[in-house]
């Protein structure tokens, strides 16, 4: 009866285990076009291209940055995550490469992950970012570090 209960209680931490190791809902998937040949980038690439330092992708197109509106959870956590600012070092950055002629607009924000997804779907160039669990079939996941949403260590988590 101890080894049935004992292996019970392995099973069900086995499998508890990987169903959290797998849970997406907290990470922020980079995505792009489902045509992209894109497939992973690092984290200095990804702060490069959002920060509009990068201006190409491999494939010849250039990079087309769309963000959440300011405020939320996902823009929170591509501020700490990609950009490495706060909200008020980011509006600072983009002021100061607009009027400097660095840039010619800021990342065009969207409100809603539905709207990113569509946006970069239908964008050639676009890239952008939601959560893991918004992504559908119409976009692709760009690995970061050679990390995948859901993996223990992918880096970019929404709080």
């Amino acid at each position: 009866m101890r080894k049935k209960i004992l292996f019970l209680t392995l099973a069900v931490g086995a499998i508890t285990g990987v169903a959290a190791a797998q849970d997406k809902t907290s990470d922020l998937a980079i995505i792009v076009a489902k045509g992209s040949t894109l497939d992973n980038l690092t984290s200095e690439e990804l702060n490069k291209i959002f920060l509009e330092e990068k201006s190409k992708s491999p494939d010849g197109h250039k990079y087309v940055v769309t963000v959440h509106v300011a405020g939320s959870a996902e823009s929170k956590a591509a501020l700490g995550g990609i950009y490495k600012f706060d909200q008020g070092e980011y509006d600072t950055y983009f002021l100061r490469a607009l009027f400097a002629g660095r840039i010619h607009e800021k990342p065009q924000p969207l409100s809603g992950g539905a709207a990113v997804r569509q946006y970069v779907a239908a964008t050639p160039g676009a890239i952008g970012y939601l959560r893991a669990s918004e992504v559908d079939e119409s976009i692709k996941i760009i690995k970061v570090d050679g990390k995948s949403p859901g993996d223990a260590d992918y880096p970019l988590k929404i709080k």
